[in-house]
């Protein structure tokens, strides 16, 4: 039997995503907010920062893809891609039967005060506004979706043509092989699975240092 997945926010992550996915196997709809097509998948636009309603033909999913993005670099650019977006993604999943929520969020919910090694029982500390608003946005799915909820915490995503300029960083390929294998993993958790996601890397005691066990505990292979 066929899966249906739901992915919102068909970028570059989700593109490549796409491209790593059985489409004989798996029926994707996929939302974008630009003209974008792709005819191995079901595409929707829908302005996520407008209370528009959107069909999507389909009621029941396995997994709900959420990958947020700002509307610009500034706070209200955050606010409106994590906060009010989110809002209206609550919106619509609330008419949807759906097994598994992933969403996808940043180490920058940890903050800049974290020395040496840092793991998913760290604080999370946000000490700008681009952390605290990502942090706001995981409490709300938290407390909607609790263990069908997947949170995905991505440290400096680059790729081929970028340079690594973070000490913690994870290639965009990377990136998507990570949400598909979390669209088969099954958790075991009572509350929602929060996950760093962070290539390996030396432990520098002099900064932050993401940490991946958790991530290879799951049973994924960079």
């Amino acid at each position: 039997m066929q899966k249906n997945i739901l992915i919102i926010g068909y970028g570059d992550i989700a593109k490549r995503l796409v491209k790593i996915l059985d489409t004989k196997s798996i029926n994707i709809y996929a939302i974008s907010r630009n003209n974008s097509n792709n005819p191995n998948i079901n595409k929707f636009n829908w302005d996520w920062l407008s209370d528009k309603k959107i069909n999507l033909k389909a009621k029941n999913f396995d997994s709900a893809i959420i990958i947020p993005k700002p509307s610009s670099l500034d706070e209200k650019g955050y606010k409106d891609g994590f906060i009010i977006a989110t809002q209206n993604i609550l919106n619509l999943l609330s008419n949807l039967n759906i097994n598994k929520v992933i969403a996808i969020s940043s180490t920058r919910v940890y903050g800049g005060h974290h020395k040496g090694a840092v793991d998913e029982k760290s604080i999370e500390k946000p000490s700008e506004f681009r952390g605290k608003l990502i942090l706001e946005y995981e409490v709300a799915l938290s407390k909607i979706f609790g263990p069908k909820l997947t949170i995905l915490r991505f440290s400096g995503l680059y790729d081929n043509q970028s340079k690594k300029t973070s000490h913690n960083k994870l290639h965009r390929d990377q990136a998507a092989k990570i949400i598909a294998h979390f669209i088969e993993y099954k958790s075991e958790s009572s509350r929602a699975n929060i996950i760093n996601c962070s290539e390996d890397s030396e432990i520098l005691f002099s900064e932050k240092s993401i940490i991946n066990t958790k991530l290879k505990q799951t049973g994924f292979k960079f």
